[in-house]
C-alpha cells in the first residue's frame, strides 16, 4: 500500500485557501488509490471550507476502496487489491484544532466507532449527505440553529425564502452528485464565528460541475463564462440537477445574491474552470479560477449585524429592504 503524506497549512475561507484546497482536490481525485496521511502540525486555523473539503475527499477515498475490494480480485487473491484510505493523525493536531474538529462532529464520521447522529440543540458543523436528501432536517437546522433569532433577525418569510433557497442548493448538489455519477459525495459545513459575528456554510459535491451540466443541456460548446453567467440567471434550468428529474430547478441565488449584498456578506460559487461572486441586483462577477476544480463549492457569508431585515413590503425604520 503506497502511503502519501499530506501536511496541511492553515487554510482559511480566503483565495489562498481556496487555491490550496482544490490543487488538494484535483491531486486526491485524480489518484485516489493511495494511504494519504494528514498531518496538522503546521495548521492552526480550518476554516469551513476546509473542513467541508477534507471530508468530501475523505469520502470519495473511501468509496474508492469499497468498490476495489468488491471487485472478483478481492475473492481470489486479496493481497491483490490495491488498499487506499485517509489517515487523519490526531496527535499532531493541536487542541484548538483536534476541539474544533470534535465539537463540529467531523471526527465522529472517521472513527472506528460508527457515527450515531447529530448533536440535538444549537449544532452548526460538518455534515454528510449519503443516499438521500435530508431536506426536512437540513431546513430544521438552518432555520433553528445556523439562522437562529439569536445570530440573525430575519423576518418570518425572509427566513423562510432564504432556507428555502439554501435547500435549492443541496438538491441541485445532490442531483450533481448523485445522477450518473459514481463519485456520489455530499457534504456541507457551517461555522459561526461569535468574535467576528458571522455565520458561514458550505455545500460541496464532486459530481461534474455547473459549466459542464450547461454543456450538456445545450449539448453544444458554450464558453466557459457564459455556461457559468447562465446558470446563475433567475429562472434558468438544466432540468437534471434536482432529485425529481421532471421538476426544473435553477440554482435558487437570486434571493441569496440580494441578502448578502444587502447584509455585506459573501456569496460565492467555484465550479470547473469559474468563480462566481454575487455583486448585488442578481448580478454576479466571473472570473477563471486559478487552478480548476472539478466539482462544484458553494459558500456563503452572512454578517450577524443586529440589523432586522425584511422585504420591501414590510415597513419599518430600522429594518434592511431588498
Amino acid at each position: 500500500m503506497q502511503k502519501y503524506l499530506i501536511e496541511l497549512p492553515s487554510i482559511r475561507d480566503d483565495n489562498n485557501g481556496y487555491n490550496y484546497l482544490f490543487k488538494l482536490a484535483n491531486e486526491i481525485l485524480n489518484n485516489p488509490f493511495r494511504h494519504f496521511d494528514f498531518n496538522f502540525r503546521n495548521c492552526s486555523v480550518l476554516d469551513q471550507n476546509a473542513v467541508a473539503m477534507l471530508g468530501g475527499l475523505a469520502r470519495f477515498v473511501d468509496l474508492q476502496n469499497s468498490k476495489s475490494n468488491n471487485n472478483i480480485l478481492s475473492y481470489v487473491v486479496p493481497e491483490m487489491v490495491p488498499k487506499c484510505g485517509v489517515m487523519f493523525q490526531v496527535d499532531s493536531m493541536s487542541q484548538i484544532i483536534s476541539q474544533q474538529l470534535i465539537e463540529n462532529n467531523f471526527l465522529s464520521h472517521f472513527s472506528r466507532e460508527s457515527f450515531s447522529g447529530y448533536p440535538v440543540g444549537d449544532y452548526i458543523g460538518y455534515r454528510q449527505h449519503l443516499d438521500f436528501l435530508d431536506g426536512s432536517e437540513i431546513a430544521m437546522h438552518l432555520s433553528d440553529q445556523w439562522l437562529s433569532d439569536e445570530k440573525v433577525r430575519l423576518a418570518e418569510d425572509l427566513k423562510e425564502a432564504i432556507v428555502s433557497r439554501i435547500i435549492e442548493i443541496f438538491m441541485n448538489a445532490y442531483g450533481h452528485s448523485y445522477k450518473g455519477n459514481n463519485n456520489q459525495v455530499l457534504v456541507s459545513c457551517g461555522q459561526y464565528l461569535k468574535k467576528e459575528k458571522k455565520i458561514k456554510l458550505t455545500v460541496l459535491d464532486f459530481g461534474c460541475g455547473i459549466i459542464e451540466n450547461v454543456r450538456s443541456h445545450f449539448n453544444k460548446n458554450i464558453q466557459d463564462d457564459e455556461a457559468m453567467k447562465w446558470a446563475l440567471l433567475s429562472g434558468n434550468s438544466t432540468k437534471t440537477d434536482s432529485i425529481n428529474l421532471d421538476m426544473p430547478r435553477g440554482l435558487g441565488f437570486g434571493l441569496l445574491s440580494e441578502f448578502a449584498t444587502v447584509n455585506e456578506g459573501i456569496l460565492r460559487v467555484f465550479s470547473n474552470s469559474c468563480e462566481a461572486k454575487a455583486t448585488g441586483n442578481n448580478l454576479y462577477s466571473v472570473s477563471k479560477m486559478k487552478t480548476p476544480f472539478n466539482g462544484t463549492l458553494v459558500n456563503i457569508s452572512i454578517n450577524c449585524d443586529g440589523k432586522h431585515y425584511s422585504f420591501v413590503s414590510e415597513t419599518s425604520n430600522e429594518k434592511q429592504y431588498f
